[in-house]
């Protein structure tokens, strides 16, 4: 359990509890994990088909903490397509089907592999980034 709560997971958990929300967001968006009750508010602020600003809100475990923290660092600047892409290749890679991880910062998270149970709590911010950006 100790590799689970490593250093680099516990700092994207403290990065997504010093986020500051916004105060005048383009999209928005909240998803409930109600398996274990974990609940993540993104806020988006979206400018010129990118995402200039993330925050996060989020009530659950470290690992969703986490997620969310990740989440920042990895959609910040981006637009949507590659958003959708990164949790796409982030969800596979987590549940086994890839088996190199798509960016060194989701690397971090290889103990959280193989416990399934937890992969909802660690994409938790990538899905509701993905439910707060605009429908393609």
């Amino acid at each position: 359990m100790d590799s689970l709560y490593q250093k680099q997971i516990l700092d994207y958990a403290q990065k997504s509890r010093a986020s500051t929300p916004l105060d005048r967001p383009t999209h928005a968006a909240t998803l409930d994990n109600p398996t274990c009750g974990d609940r993540v508010e993104i806020r988006l602020e979206v400018g010129s088909q990118t995402v200039k600003n993330i925050s996060v809100a989020v009530r659950g475990c470290a690992l969703c903490e986490a997620g969310a923290g990740l989440a920042i660092d990895l959609f910040t600047g981006q637009n949507d397509q590659t958003i959708r892409q990164l949790t796409d290749e982030f969800s596979n890679w987590l549940t086994g089907h890839d088996t190199d991880a798509p960016t060194p910062k989701m690397q971090h998270f290889t103990p959280v592999r193989s416990i399934r149970n937890r992969h909802k709590c660690v994409l938790l911010a990538c899905h509701a980034t993905l439910k707060a950006l605009p429908a393609k």
